[in-house]
């Protein structure tokens, strides 16, 4: 039998309204399917634009991905080499909100290089800020492992027009962080970080210890596929089937190698709920210092 399927894109709010209408689904929109890159920073702020928690939300399904900072060679006095970055008189850095977790994690990174940075917030998304860098507005920014190797890497690393600066560090096998083996060619943060201040150095602190969480949390699951609170229980598992099954898809994966350059890596189910359910078990303390984080950055 078919069974329509109607595509609505619902950007706003940093992605929230997206959320909101799935996780507010009357009972014949139970059978909802929402994508999109999840953002646990509004929910551990309790953002009044955030109606409901992910918790609440039933998960189906998310893809591991890396995320990286780049920046344009000719940024003054140029940059030749990662740890040039903190000679910058300053830096123009495209972001987005001043919450979202991928404006905080930039302002992490850069804060503990030591780097002198002016955030420029407001872009809906990577493809406008690499649009920006590509024309000179921004110097920095970030991207996602798909965009890196489908435009930033072909369009403006291959032409000279910029350089990698960093991957926020992967946790490896050995508990021990480095290169994520998708992003073999890019230095990891705790390498850029040892380059200038010294091979001995090793952050710490709490801006260390937010870039350590969120990093955790959105390099383990990045995009993500929930289905309303109220959905069966029967249309959850027959989603994540589907999942399943397309995880092993030889067609599918060869599809995705071809555009990502990298193999798809699926959360599925179980995995998956605990990664959301470490956002119940953040420290009061933690959480202040991150609302005054955010708050100092949008002044």
């Amino acid at each position: 039998m078919f069974r329509g399927r109607v595509v609505r894109n619902l950007g706003g709010a940093g992605g929230n309204i997206g959320v909101n209408q799935l996780g507010e689904a009357s009972e014949r929109e139970r059978l909802n399917l929402g994508f999109f890159t999840w953002d646990p920073v509004t929910q551990l702020i309790q953002d009044e634009s955030l109606h409901v928690r992910y918790n609440d939300l039933r998960f189906i399904a998310g893809f591991r991905q890396p995320s990286l900072l780049f920046i344009r060679r000719d940024t003054p006095p140029g940059i030749n080499r990662p740890a040039d970055v903190v000679k910058a008189p300053i830096i123009k850095v495209g972001a987005l909100g001043p919450s979202n977790q991928a404006t905080l994690r930039q302002r992490l990174a850069l804060d503990l290089l030591g780097a002198k940075y002016e955030i420029i917030a407001g872009y809906k998304g990577v493809g406008e800020t690499e649009l920006a860098v590509r024309r000179g507005d921004l110097h920095l920014t970030l991207t996602s492992l798909p965009s890196w190797y489908t435009s930033v890497k072909p369009n403006l690393v291959d032409t000279g027009i910029v350089m990698p600066l960093l991957q926020y560090d992967y946790e490896r096998a050995d508990g021990t962080p480095g290169r994520h083996p998708d992003l073999p060619d890019v230095p990891a943060f705790s390498e850029v970080y040892k380059e200038i201040m010294g091979q001995a150095a090793v952050p710490g602190g709490e801006r260390w210890q937010a870039l350590q969480l969120l990093s955790r949390i959105m390099d383990s699951m990045f995009r993500t596929v929930f289905m309303p609170p109220n959905a069966p229980a029967a249309a959850v598992e027959e989603m994540r089937a589907a999942f399943e099954k397309l995880s092993n898809d030889a067609e599918y994966i060869a599809d995705y190698e071809k555009v990502v350059r990298t193999k798809p890596r699926f959360v599925i189910g179980a995995p998956g709920e605990a990664i959301i359910s470490e956002l119940g078990k953040v420290q009061p303390s933690f959480l202040s210092f991150l609302r005054n984080y955010i708050d100092a950055g949008r002044r």
